[in-house]
């Protein structure tokens, strides 16, 4: 709908000026009522999406207690790190004392992968007389829910062959524990 307008004559400075030709007013068209519809379940339809994904996310907070229960993140962090760095040293005249920590200090998966990894290192530390020592330099607990963890550990390791010859390497490990009668235990790891 378009609303007339007239031509009005400006004078100026003893000049005669028409201004130019005003552009039509054009009256606010009215939306169509499906288009705000639609608008208003894409809206609900979000607002649905967001609740869940805060609920789920809620729910993963409320189980890792790794940022919330720090005496617990660092026992968890101490008492595992400890452990890699007693599992990951090793002495060529005596393997018995790796095999007794092995026995305490893992479960699980973690005891069997140990085994298979340290069936091959016996027979080459005994070769070369390797005594290799680890320390974990640094520990992340990921997961913290109650009896259970997830961590990341950096190893230092440096070891020493019967010749004189000095070695030194890192390791990266992901690590899963369980805590059973107060003591970490771990269950699982992998190279990270």
């Amino acid at each position: 709908m378009t609303v007339p307008t007239k031509k009005r004559s400006v004078k100026v400075a003893g000049r005669h000026h028409d201004p130019a030709p005003e552009a039509p007013v054009v009256a606010p068209r009215r939306r169509a009522p499906w288009a705000v519809a639609a608008v208003a379940v894409v809206m609900a339809g979000l607002a649905g999406w967001f609740t869940l994904e805060a609920r789920s996310t809620n729910a993963v907070v409320e189980h890792n207690t790794a940022l919330s229960d720090v005496a617990g993140t660092a026992d968890a962090g101490k008492q595992i790190s400890a452990a890699l760095g007693t599992l990951f040293s090793y002495r060529y005249d005596d393997p018995a004392k790796n095999e007794r920590a092995a026995k305490e200090l893992l479960a699980g998966p973690a005891l069997a992968q140990y085994d298979q990894l340290f069936g091959q290192v016996r027979t080459l530390a005994a070769d070369q007389k390797l005594v290799v020592t680890s320390t974990a330099v640094a520990a992340g607990v990921k997961l913290l829910d109650g009896d259970r963890a997830a961590l990341l550990v950096f190893l230092d390791q440096t070891g020493t062959r019967g010749d004189g010859q000095h070695s030194t390497g890192a390791a990266q490990l992901s690590v899963t524990a369980e805590r059973v009668a107060g003591k970490w235990r771990v269950t699982g790891m992998s190279a990270a």
